[in-house]
């Protein structure tokens, strides 16, 4: 049996009904809202594991009550699933512009959305918090450790051609591939993976040892993610090594570098190091 707590913020009574028995018998705890602002309510008062949101409701739709969530620090990193019978394109890429984890279209599978809610509730207890990884660091500095903190962040141009040629759900795939990337080399040279996601295009991790030692993994992580980025692409921009855009009025040819990673170390050393 499962454990946690659902909110389920949809306008029909049936669809709150049918979902609530059915993650009630999961061993989910259920909380349901008709619209917007009784979801952001209860939001507050029950700090619910995972939100799963339509799109069409009174008072506050769903785009804006996810958006809601995602910019408040306190229910930031609550993952939302979108379950709205709104299936086209740009439906999709407005859930994820306004920072929804998943977006399934109805009719939907049940076995597919549990899926779904297990693996965000997984990831959800794996993640930390701005907060937390802040702390580690600064008790690593306490400790007289040695370490690096790695910013890995994509270029804004080619990841926004990326967004417009494939599709939201398909960059989701990527930011995960490469957050999964890190963490598996990391894990190699410490017990624990500590890596936090910083929104949607930036990630950073603890290195541990001296700066040679975070430096090797760092390349290993550039060099494994610019290969896993490229098998992302279809074979023509692949073999090509860009992606052809249009800009400007006479839609002039622009040639778009594919995806690659910067990653930024920043060395801590202890206070008393003469390095």
């Amino acid at each position: 049996m499962s454990s946690g707590k659902l909110l389920i913020v949809d306008d029909s009574e049936n669809i709150r009904s049918v979902l609530t028995l059915n993650f009630e018998h999961l061993g989910y705890k259920v909380f349901s809202a008709r619209d917007g602002d009784e979801a952001l309510r209860l939001l507050d008062s029950e700090n619910p594991d995972v939100v799963i949101l339509d799109v069409m409701m009174p008072r506050q739709n769903g785009f804006q009550v996810c958006r809601k969530i995602k910019s408040d620090p306190a229910h930031a990193a609550t993952p939302v699933i979108f379950l709205t019978a709104k299936g086209q394109k740009e439906d999709r890429y407005w859930g994820k512009d306004c920072g929804a984890d998943e977006y399934l279209t109805k009719p939907f599978s049940a076995a597919e959305l549990e899926r779904i809610i297990e693996r965000l509730m997984d990831r959800r207890r794996a993640d930390m918090t701005s907060r937390q990884f802040d702390d580690e660091v600064d008790g690593r500095r306490r400790k007289g450790e040695v370490f690096s903190v790695m910013s890995v962040a994509f270029d804004t141009k080619t990841l926004t051609v990326f967004r417009q040629k494939y599709g939201e759900l398909r960059l989701h795939e990527v930011i995960e591939g490469i957050r999964q990337t890190v963490e598996v080399i990391v894990r190699e040279e410490a017990s624990e993976a500590l890596v936090w996601m910083a929104g949607d295009n930036v990630l950073k991790a603890i290195l541990p040892g001296e700066r040679e030692r975070a430096q090797a993994l760092r390349d290993r992580i550039v060099a494994q993610s610019d290969l896993l980025l490229k098998s992302f692409y279809d074979d023509q921009d692949a073999s090509r090594g860009y992606v052809v855009a249009r800009h400007g009025a006479e839609a002039r040819e622009v040639h778009i570098p594919l995806l690659s990673i910067q990653a930024v170390l920043e060395f801590e050393a202890p206070a008393d190091s003469s390095s």
